[in-house]
């Protein structure tokens, strides 16, 4: 009878084992998506179509734009939804000229009402070190910049100095079924002074090749924050 009693046991401890083994977490939190805009002066950016910045003429091939740590805000509560996003507004093989706008839907992201969301425009220290061959494929980081341009106005904001953070203040909803966040990135005033002038682009064509040199680049990025519009 002892040595029953201790098989008894002995079968009920590896029952009691293999449930908690075969459990799957629970996971908490609703889909939240965010699409991705970029207009012109209030208007979806067309490639390749002639704009006007003040007097002097402007045409755009190419607005791709990394995002790091796309995080919403709650008082102290940070919750971090996103760590990298490559976001390529005027793909190559895209059916027309028009922009285009791409949607990213968030997993398990906690409900509640936020009250601000902070983005970092470029890509982090932490991930820039590396180079695209480090990350797997199908990762953001794996895509690699050919850095060729067909007209003479060539901004690459890419160094560490240059990552820049805004923060935006403003009420977000995060609720099963609930309507997600337009973001809208107006290329036009990434092209305007802080006074409202235009940025003098004929004077500041290009980034320069030299690391050590990110005045144009910091001037760019740091139009990113009256550039952006995010609403829900």
């Amino acid at each position: 009878m002892k040595n029953n009693l201790l098989l008894s046991g002995m079968l009920f401890l590896v029952l009691a084992f293999s449930a908690c083994k075969d459990k799957e977490p629970v996971e908490t939190g609703v889909d939240f998506d965010i699409t991705f805009n970029a207009s012109y002066d209030g208007n979806q950016l067309e490639k390749n179509k002639g704009y006007m910045l003040g007097s002097t003429p402007i045409a755009f091939q190419r607005f791709r734009l990394y995002l790091s740590d796309i995080t919403l805000l709650n008082g102290t509560e940070e919750v971090r939804i996103s760590e990298i996003e490559y976001l390529d507004f005027t793909p190559d093989a895209g059916a027309s000229n028009s922009s285009v706008s791409p949607k990213i839907v968030f997993k398990n992201v906690p409900e509640g009402m936020y009250d601000g969301i902070r983005i970092g425009y470029g890509v982090k220290p932490a991930f820039n070190a590396k180079q695209p061959s480090d990350f797997p494929s199908g990762s953001p980081l794996a895509v690699e910049s050919d850095g060729s341009f067909n007209f003479g106005l060539s901004y690459h904001c890419g160094s560490d100095p240059v990552y820049t953070t805004f923060t935006f203040n403003q009420h977000i909803h995060v609720e099963k079924d609930h309507t997600g966040l337009n973001v809208t990135f107006d290329v036009r005033q990434l092209m305007m002074n802080n006074d409202g002038t235009e940025y003098d682009i004929m004077a500041n064509p290009y980034t320069s090749s030299d690391a050590d040199d990110t005045r144009v680049a910091e001037d760019v990025m740091s139009h990113f924050d009256r550039a952006t519009t995010i609403v829900q």
